[in-house]
Formats: structure tokens, C-alpha cells, sequence
């Protein structure tokens, strides 16, 4: 619709005014054709009615004696209706007593019961049914069908008249808005003339003449006014020019020198970023593509000459090939690790119960295998945050957390503190301390600063599942890209509660 918008307003003016007198014009003509053609249906499905009635009355007489000579000549009476295309007047045993057809290519089919009086109009026909004599007791009844041609060519007709006449209205409707519009848009025109000019050249001694004194004119001598005011003030903002420019000469020279400051530091992190881009491409390309290539002929050893190996060349190509699998996720823990400290976070409010709630759908299987209860003691917050990499964090705890749990009833508790509870001190008003808890076994206090170090396990490497080591190290980027900061307090062979912050907004 920008066409609309852009459209002059005399064009605008004139296009609405159209629409709607040609809207008005248009109901009211349909109103009326609408009732015309109604009234005509009536006085026509009246007028065959009596007609009806009157060929019923006359046929009373023949109907008593069995006279169908006499019923022939009654039912001929119908040709001076031209509308009537075929007649029929039953005896009171419901047999065909007499008929007359206006041609032979009428159908003798009644599409109506013949169970009470009735008119109705129905494929292009008025069908009109009635008794003859007395209703309880009748002698017979008569059937007559109208044709509608003749109505429908007379509305065809009103409606080629009332259309005519729409024309007529809408031309003269266009004609008389066309010398409204000059008396009201004309001045609408001269403000949008001089607005243009003032935005444009910045000419304020422009000023628009408008000699009305209705709400156009108040538009038009406040629009002067306003020109008159800015003039003013320009004169008054020309005064203080000179001394502003010797301030602004004086504190260029200090943002130059902190701008040259700001552009060595982003050199310095320009280069630190490629640095890190170079070392993704070596760890990717470079060790991972050799590492494939050791697998893989590794494979090929144990397909090609397994039969030629003893136990012991078989426990060593599947000790390769365990020890290559192993290097590669610690590679592709590495690249992820960069990936997290350098990626955009797509920060915005987010309802960490949703994020639970996809992350324990997400563990459903091994909640269950493991028999694990997870509690939520109550409702979590809205928090603003990057939804992905919050539940990459709630992933990793609470798989940490059914991991090393060797207790015969598992569970995993989610919470958060708010101001004024117990490990809040540091916290805002309106901050929150987040955690994830567990009755699993524990963590030494001597390893409970090392657990957050990238690769750093406290087990043998396949007991408790295995792993590369590099969940929390994630965790705790993730954390501190949101200006918040994550710790833990553990009791050896009890459980373990990772508590973390995330400041709203904040982003590393």
C-alpha cells in the first residue's frame, strides 16, 4: 500500500470521494432493485394464486359429475396468461382429471407434494398447489406452473436503467468534489509547497498565504509562526557557533589520541581473532584430517589382514582405533571452545522452564534408564539471555549430574535464590542465583577449582561414561559471556550444587 500513501492528496481527495458516493450509490440502488424484484415475485405468485383459486371455483362442477370435457375447457382458460406454461387438475383420488402444456417440449413432472396448498418458486418456475372445495373433503386440486422469464427480463431491464442512472450520479458526484477539492486541498498544496522548500533549501523566509479562518487556516499561521520562531533561534544559535567550535577544537585533539587508542586495540583484537580463525582451520584441517586418514586405514588393516593378526595385533589396531576417536573429540571439544568464546549471543527474554523443560525432554531416555527424579521447587524466572547457550548449560549439569550418581535413588533438583536468600550478598534487587543439584558423589575439595579446566577429569577415562572433560569448561564460558559467574559447593560421596549468575543484558 506505499502507493497509496505516496499519492498527492487532491488525488486522494478525489479517489474517496468516488468511493464513496459510488458505494452509497451502489446500496441504495441494490436496496432498491432488491425490493422491486421482491415485490414483483409477490404480486406474481399473488396474481397465479387467484388465477388458481378461479380455475379451482369453475372446475368444482365438472370435478362432481366426472365431466372431463368440461375440465379440458376450464384448464384452457390458462392461455390468457402467457406466464402459465402448464396446468393440471386432479380428481379427489389424486388422478389427472384434465392438463393443458403452452408446447409439448414441457415437462409433466410436478416438483412439489401434493400434501397441502403451497407456492413456491424453484428452478426458474413459480409452482402453485391447491385444493379444490372443501380442505377436509376436497374434489380435487389444481397444480399450475408459471413461468419466471418475463421477471427476470423486467429486473434485467431495471437493472440496465438503475446502472445508467449510477453512472449519471457518480459523474456529477465527481464534477462537484472536483470544485470542493480546489477550495480545500489548495491550501493543504502551498503547506506542502513551502515544506518542501524549507526541508530542502532551508529557506525559513518562506511563508504560506491562506485567507481562510477555518482549521486550514490556524494550520497555516501556526506553520508561519513556527518558520518565524526557528528563524529566531538560528540567530541565536549563530551567537554561540564560534564558541563551540573552539571547544570542539579543543577536545578533537583528545578523542583523536583516544581514538588512535581504540584503533590499536582493535588491531590487537583484530589479530587475535585471526589468530584464533587460523588455529580453528589447523585443529580442524590439520590434525583432524590425518587422524580420519589413521582410522581409516586402521579399518582397513583389521578388514583386509584380520585374519593374518593374532589377539594381540587385533588389541592394538582397536586400541588405534579408540585412541584416534578419542583425539578427535578432544579436537572437536577444542574447536567448540573457541567457537563459544567468539560466537554472537542472541540475547532476549527467555523462560528458563521452557529451557528446562526441552532439555529434560531431551534426556528423556537416560532419565529413565537411570531411574532419575528431577525437582523443580518452583517456577523459574524470565530471564534475558541466549535461550541455546543457557540450555547448553542446564544440558551439561544436569548430565554431569546423572552421570556421577551411584546412589540406589537418583535425583537432580533445579532452583534459583533470589536478593536477600542465603549466597545472594553480591547479587542486585532484582538478581538471581541459579542452581543445579545433585546426590551423586561428590567432588573432593581439593579437585573442586580444577573440575572447570578444559580436558581436566577426576576419573579413569572410560569409568562413568567416558568423556572428554570439557563440559564445565564450556559451561563456564558460556556463564561468563553473560556477565555472570558459576562455583560449586560439594560434599564428597553426598552430592554437589553448581550455583552460576547471569546479568540481564550483558554480553561479553
Amino acid at each position: 500500500m506505499r502507493w497509496l500513501r505516496d499519492l498527492s492528496i487532491r488525488i486522494k481527495w478525489t479517489v474517496s470521494l468516488v468511493i464513496v458516493v459510488s458505494i452509497a450509490l451502489l446500496l441504495s440502488t441494490l436496496a432498491g432493485l432488491l425490493e422491486q424484484h421482491g415485490s414483483a415475485k409477490a404480486a406474481m405468485k399473488t396474481q397465479i394464486s387467484v388465477l388458481a383459486d378461479v380455475l379451482g371455483d369453475a372446475s368444482m362442477t365438472a370435478l362432481k359429475f366426472g365431466d372431463n370435457e368440461v375440465g379440458d375447457e376450464v384448464v384452457s382458460i390458462v392461455r390468457r396468461e402467457p406466464d402459465v406454461v402448464y396446468a393440471q387438475i386432479f380428481d379427489a383420488q389424486g388422478e389427472s382429471f384434465a392438463t393443458y402444456k403452452a408446447s409439448k417440449r414441457v415437462s409433466d413432472e410436478m416438483p412439489i407434494t401434493r400434501d397441502r396448498n403451497q407456492a413456491v418458486f424453484r428452478g426458474g418456475f413459480l409452482h402453485v398447489f391447491t385444493k379444490i372445495g372443501d380442505r377436509d373433503a376436497p374434489l380435487g386440486a389444481i397444480y399450475l406452473r408459471a413461468s419466471m422469464e418475463e421477471l427476470y427480463a423486467s429486473s434485467m431491464h431495471r437493472i440496465r436503467l438503475a446502472f445508467v442512472s449510477l453512472l449519471i450520479c457518480l459523474g456529477i458526484a465527481v464534477l462537484l468534489g472536483f470544485f470542493v477539492q480546489r477550495a480545500i486541498v489548495s491550501p493543504v498544496l502551498q503547506l506542502a509547497k513551502a515544506t518542501k522548500k524549507v526541508s530542502r533549501e532551508g529557506d525559513y523566509s518562506v511563508r504560506v498565504h491562506c485567507n481562510t479562518g477555518d482549521e486550514l487556516g490556524v494550520l497555516c499561521n501556526g506553520f508561519n509562526t513556527m518558520l518565524e520562531q526557528i528563524q529566531q533561534r538560528d540567530r541565536e544559535l549563530e551567537k554561540h557557533r564560534t564558541h563551540l567550535e573552539e571547544l570542539v577544537h579543543e577536545r578533537t585533539g583528545r578523542l583523536e589520541a583516544q581514538t588512535q587508542e581504540l584503533s590499536d586495540s582493535n588491531e590487537r583484537l583484530e589479530r587475535s581473532n585471526q589468530e584464533l580463525d587460523d588455529f580453528a582451520y589447523i585443529v580442524s584441517h590439520d590434525l583432524k584430517e590425518p587422524l580420519r586418514g589413521i582410522s581409516r586405514y586402521s579399518s582397513f588393516l583389521a578388514e583386509d589382514y584380520g585374519d593374518k593378526l593374532d589377539d594381540a595385533g587385533h588389541e592394538k589396531i582397536e586400541t588405534l582405533q579408540r585412541l584416534c576417536l578419542r583425539q578427535e573429540n578432544l579436537i572437536d571439544s577444542l574447536l567448540h571452545y573457541s567457537r563459544v568464546g567468539r560466537a554472537e549471543f542472541a540475547i532476549g527474554p527467555t523462560d528458563l522452564n521452557e529451557i528446562v523443560h526441552q532439555v529434560t525432554d531431551m534426556m528423556h531416555v537416560t532419565l529413565e534408564e537411570q531411574g532419575v527424579e528431577v525437582r523443580v521447587p518452583r517456577r523459574l524466572p524470565t530471564v534475558k539471555c541466549d535461550s541455546v547457550r543457557i540450555a547448553e548449560v542446564y544440558r551439561n549439569l544436569m548430565t554431569n549430574a546423572v552421570k556421577y550418581n551411584d546412589k540406589p535413588e537418583k535425583w537432580v533438583e533445579i532452583g534459583f535464590l533470589q536478593h536477600g536468600q542465603e549466597k545472594t550478598n553480591l547479587l542486585k534487587e532484582d538478581g538471581f542465583v541459579f542452581y543445579v543439584r545433585d546426590n551423586g558423589i561428590g567432588i573432593r575439595e581439593k579437585h573442586q577449582e580444577s573440575v572447570f579446566r578444559i580436558f581436566k577429569r577426576l576419573h579413569a577415562r572410560d569409568k562413568y561414561g567416558g568423556g572428554t572433560g570439557a563440559g564445565l569448561t564450556f559451561v563456564k564460558k558460556i556463564v561468563e559471556r553473560h556477565g555472570g559467574k558459576i562455583w560449586l559447593e560439594s560434599t564428597y560421596g553426598e552430592g554437589t550444587t553448581f550455583y552460576f549468575t547471569v546479568e540481564p543484558g550483558v554480553v561479553a
